[in-house]
């Protein structure tokens, strides 16, 4: 049996998570690893939740944030440099959720914090607030379990990023679960997230004995870059959203134009234009534009639009100006 322990200073959920399947994929059997990592200004959401639904995506990226999406279930959650995330990667017969947990609470212990194992997958404390969820996938060679450590997370943020959209929207997908959260820092203002590093070290190696710790050296590789590029890609983070539907409506100046979207991966499926333009053409062709599109408009031009003159052309072009800005 071999354990093995490793912590990375890179901010970019796309290289964690990519880094994490390299390290999972290369688990053998009797193998047990701890890896530690930490996200800047990121919403994370699960493998089969829509991103439309759980974030202000575009209110995140313009904010200099990260949209991720990981290949485990469970909701969305917010990362800052004041949270900390850790994963168990093991073979299957070295896996065990308990002593897992163990080495987190015992972790949290040794700052006076005394915790709890929600039935939901959660780490909280004896008065019931969260502060750390977990996530979990399994493959033939390799179980994994990852989560969060709320450190000191600026909830503000949290909030400002996770509120769900006001449109009007029926969404199929995971939706997550409010609780009651709180920041380690809350009962214990000495905590930082370096000591919570250290601390999850020394458990682990409490609880499992004597381990290898690995370079970060090499990680720079192509099976990384990869993974890397596939987790960063619009496809990734919003295409593997559920179908929806959803309605938006605005007031231009030449009129009032309401649009419902049917999506399949966040690509229009199906549209439908309601309007009192006096324009009687304009619903029309972009019923037909818009089809086949992805939802933030890439690519999208009102040039394509045969036939249209001028004038229609740019009012078309306001439009599809006004749903690229739509990404939340």
């Amino acid at each position: 049996m071999s354990n093995y322990f490793i912590e990375t200073y890179t901010y970019n959920p796309w290289w964690n998570l990519a880094v994490e399947k390299y390290l999972a994929d290369r688990i053998q059997p009797g193998d047990m690893l701890l890896y530690l990592w930490q996200n800047e200004n990121t919403v994370v959401i699960g493998r089969n939740q829509n991103a439309l639904r759980e974030c202000r995506a575009q209110l995140l990226e313009e904010q200099g944030g990260y949209l991720a999406r990981r290949t485990t279930g469970g909701g969305a959650v917010y990362h800052d440099l004041g949270n900390l995330c850790f994963t168990f990667a093991a073979s299957p017969e070295r896996y065990d959720l308990g002593r897992q947990m163990g080495v987190v609470r015992e972790a949290c212990r040794k700052f006076g914090i005394e915790t709890r194992f929600s039935g939901r997958n959660d780490i909280i404390t004896e008065e019931g607030f969260k502060f750390s969820g977990n996530a979990f996938s399994v493959t033939s060679q390799c179980k994994i379990q990852h989560g969060t450590l709320m450190v000191n997370v600026d909830v503000s943020r949290l909030g400002q990023y996770l509120t769900p959209s006001k449109e009007k929207m029926k969404a199929k997908g995971v939706k997550s679960v409010q609780s009651r959260v709180c920041n380690l820092r809350d009962l214990n203002p000495a905590i930082t997230t370096d000591d919570m590093r250290r601390s999850l070290k020394e458990a682990f190696a409490g609880e499992y004995g004597e381990y290898t710790e690995l370079s970060t050296e090499g990680l720079d590789c192509r099976e990384v870059q990869e993974t890397y590029k596939l987790y960063a890609s619009w496809d990734w983070k919003f295409g593997k959203s559920p179908q929806c539907e959803t309605v938006y409506s605005r007031r231009f100046d030449w009129g009032e134009v309401e649009i419902y979207l049917k999506l399949n991966t966040l690509y229009i499926s199906e549209c439908r234009v309601y309007s009192d333009m006096l324009d009687v053409e304009i619903p029309a062709m972009l019923e037909k534009l818009l089809p086949g599109k992805r939802h933030d408009m890439e690519g999208v031009s009102a040039a394509e639009v045969l036939g249209a003159s001028k004038e229609q052309q740019e009012k078309i072009g306001e439009v599809i100006e006004w749903l690229a800005g739509i990404r939340e």
